[in-house]
């Protein structure tokens, strides 16, 4: 599901105490989200019904809650404040010296005072309880539909909240729950039905499953769970489906927006093709992105030269001189089918690898960044994958480790960046036209969605990939509404010529990425009329 929406794997963490079914999804962007589960989800659940979980998280890193829930976290912890300062008196007042009168008397007016700040805070506690209620309940109703999209199977996700309801609820121990109830995929704590952060699980089951009979599921065991979970093998009978999925055609310009997940959607079609490319990724490759260590080996493996072996070699020495030979000898031992990997399973394999990633020490991380880039300028000249691989470690690395500045908002409209637009779009124009005529019909189609601020065709020494990524940083000061302007005139700029190419949609997921909007993958054949 990652892969198919073009956000970065993320990490995934196990509640280990936590008996009973229940998860969450939790980050500010997609680039430093996080899933946790319960180990009662993991092994209370058969795979289809924790891929429904899984997708029902994943909605809400794509749709956005987990930063709206973190920060209904925040805006509630405001209301209650005086319920809070209140109940900090009640356990400071116990404390306070008695030894005298006004020891006494001090004791008896923190009491007197909190529970005073308690009262009053009673109607802020009511008023946060249901502002919590409100906002989530939609959101639930949303992430639940949206999972039934992303798996196809409204029986993953439907007996996933049948086997709660047949486990006595998703009740979490933690004793601070009260703040992010709103945040997992069951109801975290027992409230009344008017106060509950989710809907009524009748009514999210009878939504899911029109023909439900009313009756609940038993959790599984755990040898159970793992029985079912080799029995299921995710590539089955998925063949002739991805054959129909990608022999799809676009009718027109529009119809590729939303195909590009422009407005932050994917497709079930790019879920079938997402799991066509994991499939046509050498096992070594898949196995060795989960890890932190051999990850960092098949970045440097995708990073060396496909052309030239001398080059290639030298990459590999290099490498071995900075003091880790064992992590050379393995980029050697990958290097043969990372070199000759299709070019279409390149991006994908590099975002199964930042998960992993994000594991590493500081110090790793550090010596990582390092290795990319001189692995990158040893030939002395940024092709498109260097350039694309070292912008999305950058901006999703940077995030892991704390290193990324907050981006303030600084444009409201394009009326100051014609030059910066100029770029972008001679850049995508250059990458899949034919001559320079070519181009400059395709920055004509991309203007007409920002008109009115003197976009123009630049020379080619002018629209490199340094002058890109200088107009992305300030591009990306821009609101959401003009990045959604500047991403619809790429497109139209893309599909100008009728057709897409690799480069063209990998440049274009790169750009969309370094705005902060997740882009799945093209489909194969997808094409223009």
């Amino acid at each position: 599901m990652a892969i198919a929406s073009g956000v970065p794997v993320p990490p995934v963490y196990m509640m280990p105490n936590e008996k009973r079914i229940n998860a969450f999804a939790a980050g500010y962007r997609p680039g430093d989200a996080v899933i946790g589960v319960t180990r009662g989800c993991v092994e209370g659940l058969t795979r289809d019904e924790l891929q429904g979980v899984m997708a029902h998280e994943f909605s809400h890193i794509l749709n956005g809650d987990m930063r709206l829930n973190i920060r209904m976290i925040g805006f509630l912890n405001g209301i209650l404040i005086i319920t809070i300062a209140g109940r900090i008196l009640l356990e400071v007042a116990p404390r306070t010296s008695t030894r005298n009168k006004e020891g006494a008397g001090a004791m008896l007016a923190m009491l007197i005072v909190a529970i005073c700040l308690m009262v009053i805070g009673s109607i802020g506690a009511l008023a946060s309880r249901i502002i919590q209620s409100a906002v989530s309940r939609q959101r639930e109703f949303l992430a639940d539909a949206s999972a039934v999209q992303f798996t196809r199977n409204p029986d993953g996700i439907g007996n996933a909240l049948r086997r709660i309801g047949g486990s006595a609820g998703g009740k979490i121990k933690h004793p601070r729950v009260d703040e992010a109830s709103h945040m997992f995929f069951s109801q975290a704590k027992s409230l009344s039905s008017a106060l509950a952060t989710h809907p009524p699980l009748k009514d999210r089951i009878k939504r899911v499953l029109p023909s439900w009979d009313g009756t609940f599921l038993d959790p599984l065991i755990p040898s159970d769970a793992r029985d079912e979970r080799k029995k299921a093998d995710p590539a089955q009978q998925l063949g002739d489906r991805i054959e129909d999925a990608l022999s799809q055609e676009v009718a027109n310009v529009e119809a590729l927006l939303p195909l590009l997940a422009l407005s932050g959607m994917m497709t079930p079609k790019h879920i079938e093709h997402a799991q066509g490319l994991i499939q046509s990724i050498p096992s070594n490759l898949r196995e060795a992105a989960h890890d932190p260590y051999s990850g960092r080996a098949v970045i440097y493996a995708l990073l060396l030269d496909r052309k030239d072996a001398d080059l290639r070699n030298a990459q590999l020495r290099q490498l071995e001189s900075n003091g880790d030979p064992a992590i050379a000898k393995l980029v050697r031992s990958l290097s043969t089918e990372a070199v000759s990997l299709k070019r279409e399973l390149r991006l994908p394999l590099l975002d199964m690898t930042l998960g992993a990633l994000a594991h590493l020490s500081d110090e790793q991380h550090i010596t990582f960044r390092k290795n990319v880039e001189v692995l990158v300028k040893m030939d002395k000249s940024i092709d498109l994958f260097e350039w694309v691989t070292m912008n999305t470690l950058k901006r999703h690395l940077d995030e892991r480790f704390g290193l990324a500045k907050p981006v303030p908002v600084q444009y409201y409209n394009l009326k100051r960046l014609g030059r910066e637009v100029s770029v972008l779009l001679s850049m995508l124009a250059y990458t899949g036209a034919k001559d320079e005529y070519g181009a400059g019909e395709a920055v004509l189609m991309g203007e007409s969605a920002v008109q009115g601020i003197g976009v123009e065709l630049l020379p080619q020494d002018q629209a490199t990939m340094r002058d890109l990524d200088k107009a992305l940083e300030t591009l990306n000061q821009c609101t959401g509404r003009v990045k959604k302007q500047l991403l619809q005139a790429s497109a139209l700029v893309v599909g100008a010529d009728h057709q897409v190419t690799t480069n063209e949609a990998e440049l274009l997921r790169a750009v969309a990425d370094s705005l902060g909007v997740p882009t799945p993958p093209l489909l194969p054949g997808q094409k223009l009329a």
